[in-house]
């Protein structure tokens, strides 16, 4: 029974709760569990993954998870840790049950340097910006018609664009249902809701249902109303680098406003980039908001959460030398017409309208002596 217990549970990546209650339904017929589990609903698909790296920057192994709920196209959960030592590398296989394998990716990643902790959290954090729900249905619908090769280069291309490195890479993917996985997602496993909806509780549209949504991983940040809690989005956000006049990431305050961008390629985050002015169509546009929150990971990468309106942030990882541009530089908007004097300027209409009234008065005079000479 123990066996086969571990059979399903290595198959499926159940619960040995889930095993056991299946089996004894089963009869302790293994054949007829695995029917019943592949019978339930799985809704999220698990992606764990090894690559290599090429070494021209820095050589090594790493791995990443990526859980996407396949019913909304989501990611609901990533994790990286990169690079791994021989020894961290030999404890993880991709082909391990995904609550092992998570926790494991998780103790190998805190065993890391700071530095490499925080490059670590940074990528990831990136690599899943780039998870659009485009993506998300087509690596799915390549694995689950057997094009594993094909899968493997999508998952290699955004890692490797991330890396700035070539990467090979394989995976192991098998789909589960969020209550298999409910041990190493916590919150995250709670009904989605769509960007729509989110937008509704955020913007205040009467005609939306009240839905329950699942707090982003930053909870500590402050809520704007306490009477009335709201949804919390954490976008990905890239500040405006200034070299020269700019203010040190480390001596941000909170309350400093500095310029950034919205680059986040998820289907939700482009939706509230829109709707909060950051995105007109295919272009960004740079957003002067306030800096809320600032951690020091290392002596190499410092997080820095800036809040766009009511419940909606953005979060970026920066090295604390790093110079961002202010408000207090200046902003200003590129006009290449700037030095022009203006149409409608006083002085210039003034002499416009002498002009025209001399070129008038010329025109008439012309046209008499041209009617006095034929006449």
């Amino acid at each position: 029974m123990e066996s086969n217990v571990k059979v399903l549970m290595d198959a499926t990546g159940c619960t040995e709760t889930e095993a056991q209650n299946i089996l004894q339904e089963a009869g302790g017929d293994i054949s007829k569990a695995l029917k019943l589990l592949d019978a339930v609903k799985k809704e999220v698909m698990v992606f764990q993954i090894k690559f290599r790296t090429a070494g021209k920057k820095e050589a090594g192994t790493g791995y990443v998870v990526v859980m996407f709920d396949v019913t909304n196209d989501n990611v609901v959960s990533a994790d990286m840790a990169f690079p791994l030592s021989p020894d961290q590398e030999s404890v993880l296989d991709i082909r391990m049950p995904p609550t092992v394998f998570v926790s494991t990716l998780k103790n190998v990643k805190n065993k890391l340097s700071d530095r490499h902790k925080g490059t670590s959290q940074s990528n990831i954090t990136l690599i899943k910006s780039k998870f659009s729900s485009n993506f998300i249905q087509g690596v799915v619908g390549m694995h689950n018609r057997g094009q594993v090769d094909s899968a493997g280069q999508k998952f290699a291309q955004i890692i490797s664009g991330v890396l700035g490195e070539d990467v090979e890479l394989t995976y192991f993917a098998r789909a589960h249902s969020l209550d298999s996985l409910s041990s190493v997602l916590g919150g995250a496993a709670q009904h989605a809701v769509t960007p729509e909806q989110q937008a509704a509780q955020l913007f205040g549209s009467k005609e939306a249902p009240a839905v329950a949504v699942a707090e982003e991983q930053s909870s500590d940040l402050p809520s704007a109303s306490p009477q009335e809690p709201l949804p919390r989005i954490v976008l990905i956000t890239e500040p405006e680098i200034s070299p020269f006049n700019g203010k040190a990431v480390r001596d941000l305050d909170e309350g400093d406003e500095i310029i950034v961008k919205i680059k986040d390629g998820r289907e939700a985050a482009r939706y509230f980039s829109e709707l909060l002015g950051g995105a007109v169509e295919d272009e960004l546009v740079p957003l002067c908001v306030p800096v809320i929150r600032k951690n020091t990971m290392s002596e190499t990468f410092a997080e820095v959460y800036v809040e766009f309106g009511p419940g909606i942030y953005g979060q970026f990882y920066l090295p604390p030398e790093v110079k961002v541009k202010t408000r207090a530089e200046g902003v200003e908007i590129y006009n290449p017409f700037q030095d022009e004097e203006s149409l409608f300027a006083e002085e210039k209409f003034g002499r416009q309208l002498l002009a025209g009234i001399g070129l008038l008065i010329a025109s008439t005079v012309a046209l008499i002596i041209v009617f006095i000479t034929l006449g």
